[in-house]
């Protein structure tokens, strides 16, 4: 990777200012946290819990986050937590050990309220293993190269086989530029520098850096 282009990106993943904050419904409370790798191990813990409770307050927590700057944000949260069933729940526990590949499909198929879509079917994939794959958002999605392989609806990118194959170039795209930049960096920092850098309206440089990594790196860097 171009060096100029590499340390931009890192500047970028520092610079990095979502909100690390999440509600903590045990508590009743709102939490915040120092940094977003806590926030990734605090959800990582109750969306991997087999007890039904905590995988709604976690599935709770990951959406309060999602909306944090959303004003529809506690009717979104509220309505998941009205909808939601033990039985949908159970089927989650049931199939995250045996997930293959990305799962976008399978994760949908469990019809959970407000996870039907790519946003946050790969932000739950992303918390369910935060070392392995990252988001992709409509943010995300303007950029060129996934123009290209995404088939988008005017609000949303539903979650097909098609897609499905869009996002792993995604996640193989972070992982490739992850390891390159040897930092100790997952797809998913990858991810959010590239996030960052598009909130901050410097789209041509995030496409330089996806167009500066050759196609076998892509590949070469899926998750197994």
């Amino acid at each position: 990777m171009n060096r100029e282009l590499g340390d931009k990106l890192l500047e970028a993943r520092l610079a990095y200012d979502y909100p690390a904050v999440t509600y903590d419904f045990a508590d009743g409370r709102e939490r915040q946290f120092p940094s977003i790798n806590d926030l990734d191990t605090y959800l990582q813990g109750f969306l991997r819990s087999n007890d039904l409770q905590k995988l709604r307050d976690g599935l709770s927590g990951l959406l309060y986050w999602g909306h944090y700057r959303a004003g529809y944000r506690d009717y979104r949260v509220a309505g998941f937590r009205n909808s939601v069933t033990d039985i949908g729940l159970r089927r989650a526990v049931e199939i995250f050990p045996t997930l293959q590949g990305v799962g976008l499909v399978a994760l949908k198929r469990l019809g959970l309220p407000e996870f039907s879509n790519m946003a946050f079917i790969t932000k739950f994939r992303t918390f369910l293993d935060p070392e392995h794959y990252c988001v992709l958002d409509k943010k995300i999605a303007t950029l060129a190269p996934l123009v290209g392989r995404l088939k988008q609806q005017p609000t949303c990118i539903p979650v097909t086989e098609h897609n499905e194959q869009a996002y792993q170039w995604w996640v193989g795209t972070c992982s490739s530029l992850a390891s390159q930049l040897r930092a100790n960096l997952r797809p998913v920092d990858v991810e959010r520098g590239i996030f960052y850098l598009i909130e901050r309206k410097q789209i041509g440089l995030a496409e330089r850096l996806l167009s500066d990594l050759p196609a076998r790196s892509q590949s070469a860097a899926l998750p197994r």
